[in-house]
């Protein structure tokens, strides 16, 4: 399958993509904000040795690069495709080094403690999916976890946004189907959560605002049952999966 136009847009994805939705110019605040989320919906499931080694897979910008360093994380690099992003990294100081994922596992056959995969796993094709969790399972330690963040297909007002924001997004989630692809790749004890977007340190309006969701999406369940789909109870805007190896 020719996948030529992605290296056409990951080629400038810096100048192109982030500089349209990211705050380049201020990234060290947009860092701390990230950090703040990462660190409410992430610490609990990351490994609680610091010297732990993480692999990043596809870490853009470096935002969780650097939630990982101020948690006290040392031993932890990122990979990405675009060399724009990679030199992004690297002038913030963080670890990070140009590469295809499937080529870097291949080539790199020491195990990980944790593999951190966040808003990547819906630009792939459904075969490349299989691949990469396969090789993500191979390249994981006994007992290893392996966090998969991607858009809410089930979130009826952001779903259509997070599938088509961005041209290179191939394909889109739910709790069901991310949860299916896992298991078929031999992960356990899988775990399905929405994330917390509403970081309540700083703003109090957050507060507010997450009473809302949390009725609206009261409704959503309810409107879904009734229409006979109660497999579906997760409705924020993203979710996260947690798996481990056997």
């Amino acid at each position: 399958m020719d996948k030529s136009y992605r290296e056409r847009i990951y080629k400038h994805y810096l100048s192109n993509i982030f500089n349209t939705g990211r705050n380049i110019q201020n990234i060290k605040k947009e860092y701390k904000d990230h950090f703040l989320y990462f660190k409410k919906n992430y610490t609990r499931f990351l490994p609680s040795d610091k010297n732990a080694r993480i692999l990043d897979a596809g870490c853009g910008l470096g935002h969780f690069l650097f939630a990982a360093r101020t948690l006290g994380y040392s031993n932890i690099i990122g990979i990405d495709v675009s060399q724009e992003l990679v030199e992004f990294c690297g002038s913030m100081d963080l670890h990070a080094v140009k590469s295809e994922i499937t080529d870097y596992l291949q080539k790199n056959t020491e195990a990980f403690d944790a593999i951190i995969f966040n808003d990547v796993i819906e630009h792939l094709y459904k075969d490349e999916i299989i691949n990469i969790l396969d090789l993500f399972y191979s390249s994981l330690k006994k007992e290893g976890v392996l966090l998969v963040k991607t858009p809410n297909m089930n979130n009826p007002f952001v779903a259509s946004a997070g599938r088509y924001i961005d041209f290179t997004h191939e394909t889109g989630f739910t709790e069901t189907s991310l949860k299916e692809i896992l298991l078929v790749t031999n992960f356990n004890r899988i775990k399905i959560v929405g994330t917390d977007i509403y970081i309540f340190y700083k703003n109090p309006f957050n507060y507010l605002a997450k009473f809302f969701a949390f009725l609206f999406s009261g409704s959503l369940y309810l409107i879904s049952w009734l229409y006979g789909r109660n497999t579906l109870k997760i409705f924020e805007k993203d979710i996260l999966a947690i798996a481990y190896k056997k």
